[in-house]
């Protein structure tokens, strides 16, 4: 057991040690509770249970009862709460009632279903069921053994991608599957946001609709980390009434979890490195015998971690690794038993282990930066401590803003989330994609619009006939068919936003391998000549973007560096939706509506991956101009604050372009989002209100609902935009990347006025 104590004396101890604890969280330990089902499982489950000395734990109990008694259920527990067999238990017990029921299991990837598949298996061999009873179904099965899983499995595991490809085919060779449908597992749900979740959110739309065909309507069983709002969220995603198990009663050690502030240099005017604090503390762990897993932020990241450190401590080179994509199955299968059974006592990943791969307990987790949102935050904190015995987390910030703001801002990382998981059923690019997905699996009627997620019918028509003018569909009587010679469901991919879509090819010697369809605007931005892209963990360079005939070639390359194109942004509004008065004084005018978007791109950096140094600048030439619709929000700055602003001797362009900045950089705490996400442009007179103006929008061609969630909270917005701002060590007048530097504005981050910013942002809510 770990001395934590001891552990903070020999930290403080070491020769890198400045001061950098800036916090300590306890989590305290919790009691098991256990409850009683309902009714009993069959004998062999039960003695299952009773040969593992396996208690059912509450809220198991609670999720047991509701799904098998047919209630749509959502289980947000910790990680290794059980949350498995809140959904297998209830299904086995289906399949050994009548052994024609099936089930449906989707994991948001292809190694999580592995894992869970070989814990399912495990489960009925010592069950005495079948192993026919369950398949793997995704690209990587032969034909013959897809037959089989179709001929005899009962449970069917996928991924999204291989169910929107294969439901064509759910009309002929799913019949057997489809009829007898009792559940459909959804698991990891934090997952399906942004623009992947709203096409999830379709998707599941297309799958109901080919179910209704069968008089088929199936329980949902839904499983995620903590996330704000879940039953609002999960009703969403599928369009059902849901009940909630958000109770955990699972037992669990105390957890200590560190915030590590990076030092700030004021000769250098930087921060640290975050990737030497993060080796240092590493082996620090290790050289006390503390099983630790660190996770990075790139693949490149946990290689170089698992270098530096082995190079640190070499008599312990053979007990740390590096686990990410790219290594054969069979060594992350070896690498995870190892782990599990404390031949390594160390591990640097990539969040390729955040998610529910079973790697049993251990002392210790570093996260080395972000890892986007609070969820996945307590997913990797969570991975520690498994047992009964307390454990240490400790979290460094990568130097940028929303790493160091909830590192100088406790109460924000460990209150309640506040992080909404945003998906729009209402993007008229991405409903449009899915009506033509639609359209080849059954044929459409107008009647069909709801099914779609659609209010009004007379929207429908609307998209209908487009997709008539566009030659993709055709009309017979009363119903719609798909009419070009493509197929849809492989050229509309789940990532994907719009039509305006590029295919990505990969150059090998054996010619051109197809790899993924990007949207337009992503291309233009993150796919120019010269670009690195990362894809499914690795890297590749841009070789060649062919414009007219929309395609992209890559080569592979393991590259220590990224690039950030540049843009100049114009902006202007079409149509307010809404607006309201916000402030103590509700004297700021905001608004949220509909706008267009023009981006210019210029040029792109050259980034290096460790030091974040800049290596090079590089033009862009022949990318044509984008131009956009979506949605923002704007607010106008208060003359009276102007002026005073102007006579504090402060720059009103820097003052607004500052907050615009760190509004951007702070965002995601509201929002399950990346800064990347949105775009900015702030004006210091606009002509038509003769007022400074500061406008967010979605950076995605029709929206996706996040302008107008920050519109709805711009008073908590601004007000943790402060905080940021504030809070920020740096001395620079400008600021600096950690508070209101954009590594992709295109004004080259001219002018900023920290401290101006601070000032107006204080006047507007009082805060003196």
């Amino acid at each position: 057991m770990i001395d934590f104590e001891d552990f903070l004396s020999f930290l403080r101890s070491q020769d890198y040690y400045s001061d950098q604890i800036v916090h300590i969280e306890t989590i305290p330990e919790t009691k098991a509770q256990f409850g009683e089902l309902n009714r009993p499982l069959k004998k062999r489950l039960q003695h299952w249970l009773d040969n593992n000395t396996i208690r059912l734990w509450r809220h198991q109990v609670k999720a047991i009862n509701n799904i098998l008694v047919g209630k749509n259920t959502v289980i947000v527990t910790s990680t290794a709460s059980g949350k498995s067999l809140c959904y297998n238990l209830p299904v086995l017990q289906s399949i050994l009632e009548d052994p024609k029921t099936t089930a449906l299991y989707l994991f948001p990837t292809k190694a999580l279903a592995r894992d869970q598949f070989t814990v399912l298996s495990k489960l009925l061999e010592d069950t005495n069921i079948k192993q026919n009873r369950i398949g793997v179904y995704d690209g990587d099965v032969e034909p013959n053994e897809k037959r089989q899983i179709l001929a005899n499995a009962n449970i069917i595991i996928t991924n999204p991608y291989g169910l929107h490809y294969y439901l064509p085919w759910f009309k002929q060779k799913w019949i057997r599957i489809c009829k007898n449908l009792k559940y459909i597992i959804l698991d990891e749900i934090h997952i399906y946001r942004g623009i992947f979740g709203s096409n999830f959110a379709l998707l599941i739309r297309r799958l109901k609709r080919m179910l209704e065909k069968y008089n088929v309507k199936p329980v949902w069983i839904l499983s995620s980390a903590t996330i704000h709002n879940p039953k609002e969220f999960a009703e969403k995603l599928v369009g059902e009434e849901f009940f909630l198990v958000d109770k955990d009663s699972s037992p669990s050690g105390t957890k200590k979890v560190i915030l590590w502030d990076l030092p700030y240099d004021d000769i250098s005017n930087k921060y640290r490195s975050a990737h030497q604090e993060t080796k240092n503390l590493f082996v620090s762990h290790l050289k006390k015998g503390i099983q630790t897993l660190t996770f990075t932020l790139s693949r490149k990241m946990a290689e170089l971690q698992a270098i530096w450190t082995r190079n640190s401590v070499p008599s312990l080179k053979n007990k740390i690794f590096s686990y990410r994509a790219g290594i054969s199955k069979k060594k992350r299968r070896e690498i995870e038993q190892n782990f599990k059974n404390k031949n390594i006592l160390g591990i640097s990943s990539t969040n390729a282990l955040e998610l529910g791969i079973d790697i049993g307990s251990l002392d210790a987790t570093i996260s080395s930066g972000f890892p986007g949102t609070i969820s996945s935050f307590r997913q990797q904190i969570g991975r520690s401590g498994r047992g009964i015995d307390l454990s240490i987390s400790t979290f460094i910030p990568m130097q940028n803003p929303l790493d160091l703001f909830y590192v100088h801002n406790p109460d924000k990382l460990f209150g309640p989330s506040q992080e909404k998981v945003l998906i729009t059923l209402k993007n008229k690019y991405i409903v449009k994609n899915h009506i033509c997905c639609g359209s080849k699996e059954l044929p459409l009627s107008i009647e069909d619009f709801k099914k779609f997620g659609i209010q009004k019918r007379e929207v429908f028509i609307e998209y209908l006939e487009e997709l008539i003018s566009e030659s993709l569909l055709m009309k017979r009587g009363d119903k719609y068919y798909w009419s070009s010679d493509f197929f849809p469901n492989e050229k509309y991919g789940l990532n994907d936003l719009s039509n305006r879509s590029y295919k990505v090819l990969l150059r090998t010697e054996l010619g051109n391998e197809f790899l993924t369809v990007e949207d337009e605007s992503f291309v233009f931005r993150d796919l120019h000549e010269g670009a690195v892209y990362l894809y499914e963990a690795e890297t590749f360079l841009v070789e060649e973007l062919d414009l007219n005939e929309k395609l992209v070639y890559l080569k592979r390359a393991n590259v220590d560096f990224y690039t950030q194109s540049l843009k100049h942004t114009d902006i202007k509004p079409l149509e307010v939706i809404s607006e309201s008065k916000i402030g103590p004084n509700n004297d700021i005018e905001s608004f949220f509506g509909n706008v267009k978007v023009e981006h210019e791109y210029y040029s792109y950096k050259v980034i290096d991956t460790v030091t974040q140094d800049i290596r090079s600048r590089h033009p862009l030439e022949d990318i044509p101009l984008v131009e956009f619709e979506s949605q923002a929000l704007w607010f106008l700055i208060p003359f009276e604050y102007q002026k005073e602003l102007e006579l504090k001797g402060y720059d009103l362009g820097g003052t607004i372009h500052a907050i615009e900045h760190a509004v951007i950089a702070v965002a995601p705490a509201l929002a399950q989002i990346s800064r990347w996400d949105l775009g900015g442009v702030s004006i210091d007179f606009d002509p038509v209100k003769q007022q400074p103006i500061i406008y967010i929008y979605d950076a995605y061609r029709g929206g996706i609902g996040i302008s107008e969630t920050l519109y709805n909270n711009l008073n908590q917005l601004l007000e943790i935009t402060y905080s940021l701002i504030n809070s920020c060590s740096c001395k620079n007048p400008n600021g600096c990347p950690c508070c209101c530097l954009s590594p992709k504005c295109g004004n080259s981050n001219e002018p900023l006025d920290k401290e101006g910013a601070k000032f107006l942002l204080r006047k507007l809510f009082q805060m003196e």
